[in-house]
């Protein structure tokens, strides 16, 4: 078998799409786009391309997580950090990317992929300086790895907040007084998480298992990005084969694992919105990735642990609870929760070709 792209160590960017026959402006900039973040890394996109340089931006209901993420949410939070990549990358072609987000409004679950979440059209632009993140779009790495090293400084924190700002999102960091609490709750509403069959089993469907189905789907979950190599990798892909998945002797180490790292923690970041509705998922999404490629170049990583926010039934009463903590009002919402701090180098997560995103073009 071919050794993975993708594995932990390995120096040098992200690798990109192929670029599409006839490349155009617009699909250079989604060859970028597209290595956005997403919630289980499902990568919830279908792109049609309408002209050289405007595409039109759809929810693909296959990759909705119904159990985790009911009314596509984070899903729409994905749509937003794509959303952001390729504008990001338009500045590095000569491009401002202008984007109109919803233009048909509002869409229920039973709509995703027949409305657009966006419609993204580049306008030529001589005199746009190249957005400084841009450096950083295919190097950025998630890590749920352990903290190490010196607590964020506060210049950190700045800079982090500057690059971040998007209208409608709030950015804040958990105080010391409240930090310990919020840390707790992540660990409980993980427990939940994986002691919930429908909801454990959704994260099964989008785990790849090998090299091989890591290659082979480019999406998902695996044991590479949690920092597993050699040996360590091997053993722990025994009890983490498909049908062992619910067993105790897997589920408990993989709450252990999450636990230990989360205890290491050094911040705690966290996007709020004054309204909870799909425009404002989106924006949190593009303040996410700016917030998160701003950090990166800091020698920053980050890892969402937003499970206490989610929206199905088992997690309601956690999420009560962390909103209280954080003297939240509704209808404000907090859209994520995020770990910051120096990890280890993490793996690559594996993305899709564009070719196999894109569902057509005029």
């Amino acid at each position: 078998m071919s050794k993975s792209i993708y594995r932990i160590g390995e120096v040098g960017d992200r690798p990109l799409s192929k670029p599409l026959p006839g490349s155009t402006p617009i699909s250079e900039a989604l060859r970028y786009g597209i290595t956005a973040p997403s919630p289980h890394n499902s990568q919830p996109w279908l792109i049609e391309l309408t002209s050289a340089t405007e595409a039109r931006l759809l929810f693909d209901p296959r990759r909705h997580l119904p159990e985790a993420d009911p009314p596509g949410r984070q899903g729409h939070i994905g749509h937003g950090t794509l959303i952001e990549m390729t504008s990001i990358a338009a500045t590095s072609l000569g491009y401002r990317c202008e984007v109109e987000v919803l233009p048909d409004g509002e869409m229920a679950v039973s709509e995703f992929g027949t409305k657009p979440t966006a419609i993204l059209n580049l306008v030529r632009d001589a005199g746009l300086p190249v957005d400084p993140l841009f450096s950083q779009v295919l190097v950025r790495r998630c890590s749920r790895l352990a903290h190490q090293g010196p607590p964020l400084q506060v210049e950190e924190q700045s800079q982090i907040e500057a690059q971040a700002r998007v209208p409608g999102v709030a950015i804040g960091w958990v105080s010391n007084d409240r930090f310990s609490s919020v840390l707790d709750i992540a660990d409980r509403a993980m427990a939940v998480e994986v002691n919930d069959f429908p909801v454990f089993d959704e994260t099964r469907r989008w785990f790849r298992f090998s090299d091989r189905e890591i290659m082979e789907k480019g999406d998902g979950l695996d044991l590479d990005t949690a920092g597993l190599s050699g040996l360590p990798l091997a053993l722990a892909r025994i009890f983490t084969r498909p049908g062992n998945w619910h067993q105790g002797y897997n589920r408990g180490p993989y709450l252990k694992a999450f636990v230990d790292s989360v205890r290491t923690t050094r911040a705690l970041l966290s996007l709020t919105t004054s309204t909870n509705y799909m425009r404002d998922w989106i924006a949190a999404g593009r303040s996410y990735v700016r917030a998160e490629l701003t950090a990166n170049e800091l020698g920053l990583r980050f890892q969402p642990i937003s499970q206490a926010l989610q929206e199905y039934p088992q997690m309601t009463e956690l999420r009560t609870e962390l909103e209280r903590l954080m003297g939240l009002v509704a209808p404000a919402k907090v859209q994520m929760l995020v770990r910051v701090g120096r990890t280890q180098q993490p793996a690559l997560s594996p993305r899709r070709d564009l070719s196999s995103i894109v569902i057509g073009s005029k």
